[in-house]
């Protein structure tokens, strides 16, 4: 515990030095004066570290101690050996100790090597400590920021270190955090580089609102700034990537993830999903010091579907049905794929004194996706200041951030403006050549339009380089941070902090459609131009008292706080079809007559209370108790309102090591821990009260739904039980965790009588349960001269629907059925269906009609079968059985390999891409059926053509056909590099660093024709489908940092 980090310890004493010699927190000891610095020898065990000190019997011994840097060290542990006699250091590192000579001092500081001193004379010493990197004294960041020592964790937070984020560098630095935390489910979208990612912690525990995790930026919550995610065969088109994907990963230090409700029950009514809690880095005490980096990959299509070039067309016909050809077609769909390339260079300058601080960054990525005109750009500046006033006493952190995103035409799937339905089902007869010239000269209108004879076939369709050409999604995002943060020390044990935050995003989207794109989307044969403004702007304050104090053998450390969250969201959009001149695109050529508007916005704030204290005994037993108070605007019209509502949390942890006598060569260190908590999810805003919306006329809507005063959060109610265990000398750790959740009040809408008056009815009601394992292994090994360290993650979790909606009665009397089963969504051949007894993410597939036994019928005459497509059965759940991911590092003379291996089994996803591929015949399962004499239907050969146009028919096919087992095992990151040492030659290049790098390198196991990890929908329902999704990405590349 240091003097900038820890709270002073003067002349306490324990009473016990018995219990306190075997503590895990030791406590180093200083002796004062001018003589020379005594230092632990690294090579030794703590029995050979003793050193003589000539001394008279019955003096006062002084001491000082400090670590390497020179820091004094508060707290250290100096025992008379085989007494109970002891003493600690002060905020001075210093102690004060009645010794005789003879004696024998044991001076203990966790995370540094225990020293024993003999004691022979008083001569007055400075003695330094050297770390024991194998120690458990790591301090993490939790909820709001507090730093708190991993040990006296009552719940389960897992670190993840700056490095983990930038050795393959990806445009959104969350999907380097795939299989590397255990009990998190991230999947990367389908929308090219730059897009979201699906983030849920624990499994899916709202069915009406959002599930993924809460991010916070140094203690400071974020605002939610996904767009609208696709949820039908249709939409896909002008995708956005999320607030997250905006930060420079270059700028952070380490991130805390807390996927209990326990560790984040400080957040209230924001924690239910879990938080991932961002540390961003500061200027540091020293000389100048200057970070160059460059990270360059190219990426290529990871999993595709199969082709087959062996069969033709027929004139004039889209479909692939025709004789087989002579000569096999050169025409292959991923042809159609550009090299894409992400190229990241950054700056960072870090500077400072004892009392004032800076750190500067600048960074850039150029990215373009796999597809043509798929563009991304981001530019991120960040500042930020540490400055100590009035004799240290008086703390203050200024931060700014600044953020420029262009995105432009991110793709996810469907079948508007998605030119991987008109290449994947191209013709094979026909020459794709002919339409890569995809305009030509109309003299009628004396200006080119788009060349595509087909039509839309019934899919949209247009000539697919008119939609990367012509067709224009465009997002520009910029977006500012500005934080200012102050503490004053009351004393050594005691401070006030406050924190005021600003974070406000402006974007503008605009699409615009040439003249000739298709009608049903441009509305013109002039084209189609529209703008939309968005703005997002949050101001987070709070303010916080804060303790941390050593009473005898009682440790505390408290917070008592309050905080304010006001949100503010507007949105406006004007557009509409071109009226006189072809592709002007601005407001005065747009159809006066059919310009459509839109215009809606909200002012959400929350006020809290929060406490929370953590007591300690011995540094043997924590208890951790946390309470919050949220009021939160979205309950305005409840009865509620006033009352607000509380969210507890209680936690106890017992470090058994160091209570029993179990401590050995083996058993290093065992940790048991406890924690139950509530914590909320607020409701909708606006429905509490009665509202009604504006129709297009400008008038409003007649009807409305009732209001339910009674309305409430949801609320999740959540246990864990862990065990934190270290084996053979720190070398193989083991952390297991258990859990289960149960989360109340969901939220339902139900239809009732429009005789009530009223069209709905909002109301609490239905349970859904969570419970699963998070297992984490890491193994640090020497191999010869070679450094191994290991981790394992193993996640399983299993969630059960307990109960939907109970019949209930509207406060007018209206009655309101019972629901057992909702329709979440979906295609016509896939839906998201829950059923009480089922689970979130169960999928349903219609199927083919089959007789008493479950055998296809296939009509005797004809040799067709017939489709059952209002038949629903269900296929399998899109969430993963469990994950497991392994990831290596071996370090030797300057050399590092990093190897990550991510597993995923169990679960299923459905391919309706698969399915028209069938339908029109280019699949390679097409062809190799016509090989075969017909397509194989209960151990018979059928005419493959009627088979195959029969199970692709439709939107999306008969999806029970193309349900696929979501198993994968992946070489999800490599990455080999070299510690050139620059610095023998160049003095002032103080390191540099080369390396190769990788991502999704190799897929050793996938019977899915698309990237099972891959998804069109950040949402939680729409999962687990593909329809024409833009494939996943492997990137290859290279890396160098310099540092001087």
């Amino acid at each position: 515990m240091k003097k900038n980090q820890l709270t002073a310890l003067k002349n306490k004493y324990y009473s016990n030095w018995g219990l306190l010699s075997k503590m895990k927190v030791g406590m180093a000891f200083m002796l004062l004066g001018t003589s020379p610095v005594v230092m632990a020898n690294a090579d030794k065990s703590n029995s050979d570290s003793v050193y003589e000190i000539n001394q008279q019997t019955g003096l006062t011994l002084k001491g000082v101690v400090k670590d390497v840097k020179n820091e004094p060290l508060i707290g250290v542990n100096v025992l008379i050996k085989g007494t109970t006699t002891g003493a600690i250091t002060d905020l001075d590192g210093a102690f004060t100790l009645n010794v005789k000579k003879g004696d024998i001092l044991v001076i203990s500081y966790t995370g540094y090597e225990t020293q024993e001193v003999v004691v022979k004379d008083n001569s007055p010493r400075n003695i330094v400590l050297k770390e024991n990197l194998t120690e458990l004294n790591e301090v993490v960041v939790t909820a709001l920021g507090i730093k708190k020592e991993t040990k006296a964790l009552t719940y389960n937070v897992q670190e993840i270190k700056a490095a983990e984020l930038v050795t393959v560098k990806d445009a959104n630095f969350m999907n380097a955090l795939s299989g590397k935390i255990a009990g998190v489910t991230i999947n990367s979208t389908s929308s090219g580089v730059g897009g979201g990612a699906r983030v849920v912690m624990r499994g899916t525990k709202s069915i009406s609102g959002n599930n993924n995790a809460l991010y916070v930026v140094d203690g400071i919550p974020l605002p939610n700034l996904s767009s609208t995610q696709p949820s039908d065969l249709y939409t896909g088109m002008g995708q956005s990537g999320d607030g997250i994907a905006t930060l420079n990963p270059d700028d952070i230090e380490s991130i805390s993830v807390l996927t209990g409700a326990a560790a984040a029950a400080l957040y209230g009514s924001d924690a239910a999903n879990g938080v991932v809690m961002i540390t961003t880095k500061k200027g540091e005490v020293g000389k100048l010091s200057v970070s160059v980096s460059n990270s360059t990959t190219f990426s290529s299509p990871f999993v595709l579907p199969e082709f087959q070039n062996t069969y033709g067309s027929e004139t004039g016909e889209y479909a692939s049905w025709g004789q087989k050809l002579v000569t096999p077609t050169s025409y292959d769909p991923a042809d159609f794929f550009q090299t894409g390339f992400n190229v990241n260079n950054s700056i960072s300058l870090s500077t400072g004194t004892e009392t004032n601080q800076t750190y500067f960054s600048a960074s850039t990525v150029n990215a373009r996706g796999i597809v043509h005109n798929n563009d991304f750009e981001r530019y991120n500046f960040s500042v930020r200041n540490s400055s100590d006033m009035l004799n240290n006493r008086l703390h203050m952190d200024l931060s700014f951030m600044y953020m420029r995103i262009n995105e432009q035409n991110m793709l996810s799937q469907g079948q508007y403006f998605n030119p991987l339905v008109p290449i994947y089902l191209f013709p094979r007869g026909d020459d794709i050549a002919k339409y890569q010239t995809f305009e030509r000269y109309n003299a009628s209108r004396n200006f080119k339009t788009q060349y595509w004879p087909y039509g839309d076939q019934g899919m949209m369709m247009q000539n697919p380089y008119w939609i990367t050409e012509r067709d224009k999604f465009n997002n520009n995002k910029d977006r500012f941070l500005t934080g200012l943060g102050l503490k004053f020390d009351i004393t050594d044990w005691m401070n006030i902090s406050a924190r005021l935050k600003y974070d406000g995003t402006k974007e503008t989207r605009t699409k615009k459609y040439n003249a000739s794109t298709a009608a049903l989307f441009a509305g013109s044969d002039m084209g189609a131009y529209y703008k939309d403004e968005v703005s997002t702007t949050q101001i987070y304050a709070d303010a916080m008292l804060n303790v941390d104090k050593y009473i005898g053998d009682f440790s505390l450390k408290a917070t008592l706080g309050t905080s304010i969250r006001d949100m503010q969201y507007n949105y406006s959009s004007l557009g509409g079809p071109l009226q006189s001149t072809a592709n002007l695109f601005t407001y005065g050529n747009l159809n006066k007559n059919s310009i459509r508007l839109a215009q809606n916005g909200y002012h959400d704030q929350t006020q809290a209370i929060f406490a929370t204290i953590q007591a300690g005994y011995k540094s043997m037993v924590y208890v951790d108790v946390t309470g919050r108070n949220d009021w939160s605007s979205a309950l305005a019209g409840t009865k509620y309102k006033n009352k607000g509502f509380f969210y507890p949390s209680v936690g106890i942890s017992g470090i058994l090591t160091e209570l029993l006598p179990i401590k050995s060569t083996v058993l290093s260190f065992m940790k048991t821990r406890f924690s139950y908590s509530e914590v909320g999810n607020a409701p909708q805003r606006f429905i509490p009260i009665s509202t009604y919306r504006l129709q297009g006329s400008g008038f409003p809507e007649t009807q409305t739904y009732e209001v339910n005063p009674n309305l409430k959060p949801e609320k999740t109610r959540s246990y864990e039980l862990g065990l934190n265990t270290k084996l053979f000398g720190n070398k193989l750790s083991i952390d297991l965790t258990l859990y289960k959740s149960s989360t109340y009040n969901q939220l339902f809408n139900p239809e009732i009588s429009a005789g009530s008056g009223h069209s709905s009815y909002y109301v609490n009601g239905g349970r859904i349960d969570n419970k699963g394992i998070e297992l984490t292994v890491g193994l640090e090994q020497n191999l010869g001269q070679v450094n191994w360290t290991s981790n394992l993650t193993y996640s399983i979790n299993r969630n059960k629907i307990k109960q939907l909606m109970p019949a209930t009665t509207t406060p007018s009397g209206t009655p309101v059925e019972a629901m057992t089963e909702m329709n979440m969504g979906g295609t016509d051949g896939y839906r998201m269906i829950l059923k009480e007894g089922g689970s979130m993410g169960a999928i349903y597939v219609n199927t083919l009609k089959t007789d008493e036994h479950g055998h296809i019928i296939v009509n005797l005459i004809s040799q067709k079968v017939t489709a059952d497509p209002d038949n629903f059965v269900y296929a399998g759940n899109a969430n993963p059985d469990y994950t497991i991911g392994w990831r290596n590092n071996f370090e030797w003379k300057g050399l590092t390999l990093g190897v990550v291996v991510n597993g995923r089994f169990g679960g299923v996803g459905v391919s309706s891409t698969q399915a028209k591929l069938d339908a029109y015949g280019v699949s390679k399962a097409s062809a190799e059926a016509r090989d075969n004499g017909g397509a194989l239907v209960n151990g018979q050969r059928i005419p493959a053509k009627d088979y195959y146009q029969t199970v692709g028919g439709g939107n999306s096919g008969i999806c029970s056909m193309y349900t696929y087992d979501a198993t994968n095992i992946r070489l999800a990151e490599l990455s080999l590099g070299y510690n050139i040492p620059v610095n023998k030659w160049v003095s002032w290049i103080k390191g540099a660093h080369v390396s190769v790098v990788g991502r999704n390198l190799i897929m050793f196991y996938n019977k899915a024709p698309f990237d099972p990890e891959s998804t069109a929908s950040t949402g939680t329902y729409f999962q687990g489908i593909d329809y024409f999704m833009q494939p996943s990405l492997r990137n290859v590349g290279f890396s160098v940092n310099l540092k001087f």
